[in-house]
C-alpha cells in the first residue's frame, strides 16, 4: 500500500490533467509481490517521486509506468493511454535514465563516442541522427546544466562536486565525475522530446551534495518546452532528505519556477523479490 504525501508545490500545472493515473496497480513475480494495490494520480509538469526502502518495487513501479514491466493487476493510464494495452505507444513516450538495464552509459567508450552511440539509437535507421554537430550540442547541453547549477548553489556546499563535473569529449565515461554523469543520462534521455521522463534510483550519486544536485536539477529541467508541453518527471530513492533540503523555504533554488512535487512512499517488504522482465 502506498502513503501520497505532497509537499507545497510552487504552481500546480494549468490544465489539471493527470499525466499518470493508477489504480490498485499490482505486480507478481510467481509467489513474490513486487508492489501491491499502488494508487495514486500525478498532475502533468509535476516531479513524482517514488521513496521506499530497498525492496519495496520503487524500480519495477517506475518502469511499469514507462510500459516496461507489465503489472499483474490493477488499471494504469500513462498520458491518456491505457496499459498494458497501448504499452508500445508508451515507451515511446517515456524516457528512462539511471537505469543500467534499460539505458546503460558505455563506460568503455569516451564520451563523444558514446553520445553519438545513443544519438544513432535514439533516430530512425534511415538517417544518420549522430552529427558531429549534434554531439557537440549535446555534450554542450549537459555541460550547461551543470554549469546552470553550479550558479543556483552559488557557495552552497552542493556547488562543490559540480565545479570540475564537465564532460569532455575525449574521455572515458567511467573516468567522468558522478554529477556529469547524472546529466548526461537526463540530456541524452530526454533527446527523444517525451513526455515523460523517468529517473531511476538517485540515490546511486553517492554523497549528499550530488543528490541535492540531482534534485536540484530534477525540479527544474526542462520545467516547460518551447511548444508549451510540459514534462513529467518520476525519479526513485530511497531516503529524499537531500530533496526536502532543496525544497526549504530558505534555499537560493526557491527564487526559480519549480516542479510541483508529489510524494509517494512504499512500504517495507518482508522477503527479497525475483527481477521481472524487463522490456
Amino acid at each position: 500500500m502506498t502513503v501520497s504525501q505532497p509537499v507545497p508545490p510552487a504552481e500546480r500545472p494549468a490544465d489539471g490533467a493527470p499525466a499518470i493515473s493508477v489504480e490498485g496497480l499490482t505486480l507478481r513475480a510467481g509467489k513474490r509481490t513486487i508492489f501491491e494495490d499502488v494508487t495514486f494520480d500525478v498532475p502533468a509538469g509535476s516531479l513524482a517521486v517514488l521513496a521506499g526502502p530497498s525492496g519495496t518495487g520503487k524500480s519495477p513501479l517506475a518502469l511499469a509506468l514507462a510500459g516496461r514491466l507489465t503489472p499483474t493487476a490493477g488499471r494504469a493510464s500513462v498520458g491518456g493511454l491505457a496499459l498494458p494495452r497501448h504499452a508500445r505507444e508508451v515507451r515511446r513516450r517515456v524516457a528512462v535514465t539511471g537505469n543500467a538495464t534499460v539505458t546503460p552509459l558505455d563506460e568503455t567508450l569516451t564520451v563523444k563516442h558514446h553520445v553519438a552511440e545513443a544519438l544513432q539509437l535514439a533516430g530512425p535507421w534511415w538517417r544518420r541522427s549522430a552529427t558531429p554537430e549534434r554531439v557537440d550540442r549535446t555534450i554542450t547541453a549537459a555541460n550547461d546544466l551543470l554549469g546552470a547549477l553550479e550558479d543556483v548553489f552559488g557557495d552552497d556546499d552542493a556547488s562543490d562536486p559540480l565545479v570540475r563535473a564537465r564532460l569532455h569529449r575525449r574521455e572515458l565515461v567511467r573516468d567522468a565525475a558522478p554529477a556529469a554523469r547524472f546529466a548526461l543520462g537526463l540530456v541524452l534521455a530526454l533527446v527523444s522530446d517525451p513526455d515523460i521522463l523517468v529517473v531511476d534510483d538517485v540515490d546511486q550519486l553517492r554523497t549528499v551534495r550530488e543528490r541535492r544536485a540531482a534534485w536540484a536539477a530534477l525540479l527544474t529541467l526542462g520545467r516547460m518546452r518551447d511548444d508549451a508541453r510540459p514534462l513529467t518527471v518520476v525519479a526513485t530513492c530511497q531516503d529524499r532528505q537531500e530533496l526536502t533540503d532543496v525544497l526549504d523555504a530558505g534555499h537560493r533554488l526557491g527564487a526559480l519556477p519549480l516542479r510541483p512535487v508529489i510524494i509517494h512512499a512504499l512500504g517495507a517488504s518482508s522477503a527479497p523479490t525475483p527481477a521481472p522482465e524487463i522490456r
